[in-house]
Order: structure tokens, then sequence, then C-alpha cells
């Protein structure tokens, strides 16, 4: 049994663009993948400190999908809001691959986000439970950790050429998934000292607090427009 794929964004807009851009997402852009073949939902966050900061949360039924011919038609043939908005895009990031482990049942409105650029080889045994200790912490209801698959990253789109930024230059994303924004900023502030213990040959890592705003789930079947 394939493991669970994922698809990360981050992304800046400017204020001027701020509606523009969240109509964008929540009226097109995210049911465009959503609905595809092997894709099971979303979640679109801000930055507790920044609300025109950005992060996607897309779940799938493997990686496969992200090299499949239905979702590289959707990137090779942007529409015309699309078209509009994307060039519009500022600090950006994109990553996928597969999740390696879940601990915990459910999700949070917080996530707690993580990026580790760490290439050397793992006790993924070793790291996940050192990663449990996340699960004391209050309001803390789930753990997730990701493994990036970059074969899938680099493949060229239309969509590719319109926006500027890196494409996933890290090795792992750990999700942390609170009901309140004390849990997530709690969390935060333990990320350094329990990602030192689990990733110690880490050359870099960030952690930010995201307010989940929106989501899609393919099983609730697209809406009469």
């Amino acid at each position: 049994m394939s493991n669970k794929g994922f698809l990360a964004i981050w992304c800046e807009i400017g204020a001027d663009d701020l509606t523009d851009y969240r109509a964008w997402i929540t009226k097109e852009h995210i049911a465009d993948r959503t609905f595809l073949p092997g894709w099971n939902g979303a979640r679109f966050c801000c930055d507790v400190t920044n609300e025109r900061a950005h992060f996607f949360l897309y779940a799938t039924e493997d990686k496969s999908v992200f090299s499949a011919p239905p979702y590289l038609n959707v990137l090779n043939n942007p529409s015309p809001w699309t078209n509009r908005i994307m060039p519009k895009f500022g600090p950006f990031d994109r990553a996928l691959g597969e999740q390696l482990f879940k601990i915990g049942n459910g999700y949070g409105s917080y996530m707690t986000v993580s990026r580790i650029k760490d290439g050397s080889a793992i006790d993924l045994s070793a790291v996940q439970n050192k990663l449990k200790k996340f699960m004391d912490m209050p309001e803390v209801v789930s753990v997730r950790l990701m493994k990036l698959d970059r074969s899938s990253t680099d493949i060229k789109s239309q969509e590719k050429t319109m926006r500027k930024g890196l494409e996933g230059d890290f090795h792992y994303l750990l999700v942390i998934e609170s009901i309140s924004e004390f849990g997530g900023v709690n969390a935060q502030k333990n990320v350094e000292a329990i990602l030192k213990d689990a990733f110690p040959q880490a050359e870099k890592t960030d952690c930010s607090v995201r307010k989940v705003l929106y989501g899609e789930t393919a099983f609730e079947g697209e809406s009469i427009s």
C-alpha cells in the first residue's frame, strides 16, 4: 500500500491583490485540483503574523497523481483568472511527496509548519518517537512528517513559467496541528529544541504558525454553480 501524497505551497500576495487572490483560490484554483482522480482534499491557511502569507496543504491517495495526465493538463492549461493572478505572486515555495507517518487522529484549525533541510540518512522510528513529544503539549491533536519527492517537483509546466520562487529546497515537512492559536504558538516555541534532537544533522529548519481559512474535500462532491 502506497503512502498518502501531499502537495504544500507557500505563497505571499500584495495587499492590493489579497481579495482577488482569495476569491480565485476558493472559487476556482483549489477545486481545479481537489476533484481530480486521486485527490482527497485541501486546506488553505494564512500566517498568524501576516494575513498576506498563505500556506496550502493538499492530500492525495499517493504521490503518483502529481505526474498523472489530469494534473499535468491543469498545470499546462491555466485559466484566464490564473493567468492574471499568478504573475503577482510574492515569495513562493512548492513541495510535494509522500506522508511518512501521522501521530494522532484528527485535524486542527491551526498548523505549526516546519521545513527541514537534512539530506542525511535518518532512523524513521527514532524520529517518530522524538516527534511524539508534541502530542503531550496542550491543544495539539496530530503530528505528521512528510518527505519530498524532487522527481515530480521538477516537472516543467506552463504554470511554473508564470511564477518565481523555490520548488522545495528542503527534505522533510513537519506539520503539527492544534485546536487553538495558543497550541500552535506553544508548539512553535518547542520546535527548535525537538528538531535538534530528532534531526541532529539538519542544515536548516524554519517554523511558522498558520490559521486554517478554508477547506475542500473530494467526497463532498462538486456543487451546482
